[in-house]
């Protein structure tokens, strides 16, 4: 029985990182009739990994990869520009230590091929080795999170900076944290450049469609296909990389929670602004508090980036008087770490969703008859979700790796109860979150 597609993206089409590059001329859309062996649907940091690998290991199969819209202008193009090496969160037993070293190796061993990809291709995407302030505002979430952090980087033996107000102060021209741990192996970038180079450099065996929305899906039967409003494929292998919107497909709905998120872009600092921030020429800020802070950085051409505003969205869509209240609510923000920049405008505001997990892990693995999926970054999309791009390529071939080991150390991700209950729990948990970082805003 075909499956409709009803939820589809519905993104704002004001992309901050896109809005900064030149014009791209998208693939034509998909048209007509066709056969391939394998078809990707959802040409972000997975899928475009996942045809990479499949490429790479089956260089005779044809292999399909659709967008529902352009390449970069969904979430891949939408976060922050990290690629993080370290885990966002840390636990002090000794399961988590373990599963924090494997995460690590996970995510170094990507990092290190998104570095060979960038520099084989020559992608403009400003990728630099910056490192990251994982910052708290009040000494409370210091003494909980930071002092936490640091006990798992002296376990791991990582190098690190704990820097109090003072010493932040001078590198990043702003008094308002309390303290940050800083650790030097994060990258920053523009992640609609590097998405848009890493999906330009695909192998020409990969077919590339994009403005195919796939409206129908029939995983059944001895000829499954997918169909867009103008063409239809037959497949022999299906990889979903969609992330929260796998739930239109009946795929993870009780296994991974969606999430939405906005941000903002200045424009240019003036260089009388400029001289009074720090000695860092760019930096990125994470949160000590990962529901109540705010993500910001200083991008090369001396823009401040902030991302706050986590909120859950069931719905997958929002509303104009929300990204008003939003944009809004950055501008405040960034007066109260930068006032004494005088005015700050905000150039550009945008919004985009990811999916989280109760236990953080990801949702992976084979959901159908010749069908496989992978979603649920957790919050760090561009590493964990080219990882698992990459091995739900293999796990679909059957290719064992102590990479995936790692990736899955801890399983996948567990069950949610439906709604209404789920909603009931998601929101009182997040309420909560909120009220123990409400200074952290």
């Amino acid at each position: 029985m075909p499956r409709l597609i009803t939820r589809l993206p519905a993104d704002d089409r004001t992309n901050g990182w896109s809005a900064l590059l030149p014009q791209r001329t998208p693939r034509p859309p998909l048209e007509g009739e066709h056969t391939f062996d394998w078809v990707i649907v959802g040409s972000g940091y997975a899928g475009i990994a996942a045809a990479r690998r499949l490429a790479e290991l089956r260089p005779d199969d044809a292999i399909a990869l659709l967008d529902s819209g352009a390449v970069g202008e969904n979430a891949s193009g939408r976060n922050s520009g990290f690629a993080i090496d370290l885990p966002h969160v840390p636990g002090d037993s000794a399961a988590s230590m373990e599963q924090g070293r494997r995460a690590t190796r996970v995510n170094r061993f990507v990092m290190a091929d998104l570095e060979q990809q960038i520099a084989a291709h020559g992608i403009d995407c400003g990728w630099e080795r910056r490192g990251r302030y994982h910052a708290a505002v009040t000494e409370g979430v210091a003494a909980s999170a930071l002092d936490t952090y640091a006990a798992n980087l002296d376990a791991w033996g990582e190098p690190y900076e704990m820097l109090a107000r003072d010493a932040l102060s001078a590198r990043l021209g702003t008094r308002y944290y309390h303290s940050a741990v800083y650790t030097p192996g994060t990258c920053l970038m523009n992640p609609a450049a590097l998405v848009r180079g890493l999906a330009d450099s695909l192998p020409s065996q990969v077919a590339r469609f994009e403005h195919s929305a796939v409206i129908e899906i029939e995983t059944n039967g001895a000829a499954p296909y997918v169909r867009t409003e103008r063409g239809r494929i037959r497949y022999g292998k299906l990889i979903l990389a969609v992330n929260p919107f796998a739930q239109s497909f009946g795929v993870f709905r009780s296994r991974q929670i969606p999430m939405l998120l906005f941000a903002s872009l200045t424009q240019p600092l003036t260089p009388a602004q400029q001289a009074k921030l720090g000695a860092d020429p760019s930096w990125g800020i994470t949160p000590a508090h990962g529901v109540a802070g705010s993500t910001l950085r200083l991008t090369p051409d001396k823009r401040l980036l902030i991302r706050q505003g986590f909120e859950y969205s069931p719905s997958l869509r929002t509303n104009d008087e929300r990204r008003r209240a939003a944009r809004a609510q950055h501008a405040q923000l960034l007066a109260g770490r930068f006032g004494h920049l005088g005015e700050l405008t905000i150039e550009h505001f945008w919004m985009g969703w990811l999916g989280i997990s109760h236990n953080h892990a990801p949702a992976f693995g084979e959901v159908g008859r010749n069908v496989y999926a992978a979603a649920c970054c957790n919050g760090s999309g561009i590493v964990r979700h080219t990882a698992a791009g990459r091995l739900i390529a293999e796990h679909a071939l059957g290719v064992q790796s102590e990479l995936a080991e790692d990736f899955l150390i801890e399983g996948t991700a567990s069950y949610i109860p439906p709604r209404p209950l789920r909603d009931i729990g998601v929101r009182w948990s997040l309420m909560r979150e909120r009220a123990s970082g409400r200074q952290e805003v």
